[in-house]
């Protein structure tokens, strides 16, 4: 391309150019580079849209030293938009920036993006942190985000080492649809629909918290031994995490930013009251446990938490790998942009 000109990707030509195994090498690469701390990922900008509208957006940039990929997401959340506007809950857009002179280059549509690598970083938790001998997955919540998250444990692991999967949600038809759609996937799995989370969870080596609910979940869960609970989508609280003997984040700082936010403001809807996480209550950055500083899983006994808010150096990996592939193809629309 010229100088000036920039690339427009729509979300149809992205899936076509990048698959679930390339965003979880990618997303695994960015995990090690971020705890090498060649990495700069600042906190999310977050604009909450609150009380006028269910929704935020935030604003995430990103620089990788190592690869020299350097961009923005925005991303928005309107827990509204399936049931009021027909339109997905999260959508996201991301743009490329030339690292030495600050010209942008690309804009991608950021959802399909979003939802790889939200569902690759899920994989990896299960990848390095579930107990060896783990066979069966619960999914906590039928929506999109649940698929995916379920595709990428099942690509990370092996799709033949899960066994059983199963799939807890409030509404009956949407627990038939995803397993139904998992079954043209994974024939050979042992597929259970459960009414109650707490019957999904009993037993499973591996739990998925994937439902958008208002009020936390996990809290009110046993926990047995020897799980791994990866938590996509979930309001995770003190007294959550309290239920496990160890507690990783992917970028602490944001964790704790983002989620007591979100619990202040759920105590304000609901009048109760919301204890505050806290970094002393955090194991280590998972980062640390792909790159090898730290040992995620000690033994087969031990009750393991991951929460994870997102990185932009994720998304902005996957985006500049998707951006190579097209211009390598011939693929998108190229715009005189900057009319320089």
């Amino acid at each position: 391309m010229e100088r000036g000109q920039i690339l427009f990707l729509n979300e149809q030509e992205i899936q076509s150019l990048i698959t679930k195994e390339q965003a979880l090498d990618l997303v695994e690469e960015g995990f090690r580079a971020f705890a090498r701390g060649n990495v700069v990922n600042p906190v999310k900008l977050h604009l909450p849209i609150y009380p006028d509208c269910d929704g935020y957006l935030n604003s995430m940039p990103s620089y990788n030293r190592e690869t020299k990929a350097t961009g923005v997401k925005l991303v928005t959340v309107y827990h509204d938009n399936p049931k009021e506007h027909g339109l997905l809950a999260t959508l996201g857009t991301i743009v490329l920036h030339d690292w030495q002179t600050g010209m942008p280059y690309a804009i991608l549509g950021g959802t399909h993006i979003t939802n790889l690598r939200t569902g690759a970083a899920a994989g990896l938790k299960a990848k390095y942190l579930a107990r060896e001998d783990a066979t069966v997955l619960a999914v906590i919540g039928a929506g999109a985000q649940g698929f995916s998250a379920m595709e990428m444990v099942m690509t990370a692991m092996g799709p033949e080492r899960i066994q059983e999967l199963r799939v807890s949600d409030l509404v009956p038809q949407r627990r038939e649809q995803f397993i139904q759609k998992a079954k043209e996937l994974y024939p050979h799995l042992r597929y259970i629909s459960c009414a109650e989370n707490q019957e999904a969870m009993a037993g499973a080596h591996i739990a998925l918290f994937c439902a958008s609910a208002p009020v936390p979940i996990l809290e009110n869960c046993q926990v047995e031994a020897g799980s791994t609970v990866i938590c996509v989508n979930e309001l995770v609280t003190p007294q959550a995490v309290a239920k496990f003997d160890k507690f990783y984040t992917d970028f602490t700082e944001c964790v704790l930013e983002r989620f007591n936010a979100m619990g202040r403001e759920g105590a304000r809807k609901t009048g109760i009251p919301y204890e505050e996480l806290t970094a002393n209550q955090v194991t280590a950055q998972f980062g640390d446990v792909v790159l090898g500083n730290v040992v995620g899983r000690r033994n087969e006994s031990e009750r393991i938490l991951t929460l994870d808010v997102g990185m932009s150096l994720e998304d902005v990996a996957l985006a500049e790998f998707v951006y190579r592939k097209a211009a390598e193809q011939g693929v998108g629309k190229v715009l005189d942009f900057q009319n320089l």
